[in-house]
């Protein structure tokens, strides 16, 4: 008995942890690991006791652990984002329960049996799956890549470039525009990030994220060519790689 319990209680820890994660993901929300780890331990303890509690508890925690769970694990700047999350947590909850009980049906599995144990944690990571699918493709319908080239010392790098509404940026004493450019492009650069250190540095500019503030380093480039436009601008070298581009134009580039 002891030994079931144990393991149903590490599978609410990962099955919450799925679910969370899942909201976070689809709503593009900074993962606060207190708050995480807090609302995740709730669920999965609750969840645990769940089948002992006696009618009215049983009431309560169907009414009210939802609710308190998504105040625990996200901070809300508008009652309208909670709704949202709250909304958003009840329906993977519910399509990951008719996925297992469907799955259960197919294949013959009791649900008061060990191999559920199986079935639920398959079924939580095929959800997670499908939400990182959406939340991909919605990020690639809705974003405008371009083809764009870099000119460098002479040399040209022809890249996928980003149009960021967003990126502002400019050099603060020339007042020239600043594009940001990845990891992996500035590694074939030299003098860039090639030789584990970025020479010709001309300064730094500080960008705001999700994650906070950071302080790239920026280095001068001969041109930026979109669309048949050149731009004299700096390049702030990011030290992480982008998912379908390799640099961030500026929003006056395009």
């Amino acid at each position: 008995m002891r030994v079931y319990v144990e393991v149903v209680l590490i599978n609410n820890l990962a099955v919450d942890a799925l679910i969370v994660y899942a909201v976070m993901l689809a709503r593009r929300r900074k993962v606060h690991k207190l708050r995480f780890l807090s609302a995740v331990a709730l669920g999965a303890a609750v969840a645990t006791a769940y089948p002992v509690l006696p009618e009215w508890a049983c009431i309560l925690v169907r009414v009210a652990l939802a609710p308190v769970m998504c105040a625990i694990f996200d901070r809300y700047g508008k009652f309208s984002d909670y709704i949202t999350s709250l909304a958003l947590f009840c329906a993977l909850t519910f399509a990951l329960g008719g996925a297992v009980t469907g799955m259960s049906h197919l294949l013959g599995v009791d649900l008061g049996g060990y191999l559920i144990l199986g079935v639920v944690a398959f079924a939580s990571v095929m959800l997670l799956f499908a939400v990182r699918c959406v939340v991909r493709s919605r990020g690639r319908t809705c974003r405008k890549i371009c083809d764009a080239t870099v000119s460098v010392d002479g040399a040209d790098f022809a890249v996928e470039a980003l149009c960021d509404t967003g990126n502002s940026l400019t050099d603060a004493v020339s007042g020239l525009p600043v594009i940001i450019v990845s990891e992996r492009l500035a590694c074939t650069v030299d003098g860039w990030h090639g030789a584990g250190r970025v020479r010709n540095i001309e300064g730094y500019v500080e960008l705001v994220t999700v994650s906070g503030r950071a302080s790239l380093p920026i280095v001068k480039v001969d041109g930026v060519c979109v669309r048949g436009k050149v731009t004299k601008a700096y390049a702030a070298l990011s030290e992480r790689n982008f998912d379908g581009y390799e640099v961030i134009l500026q929003n006056t580039m395009f």
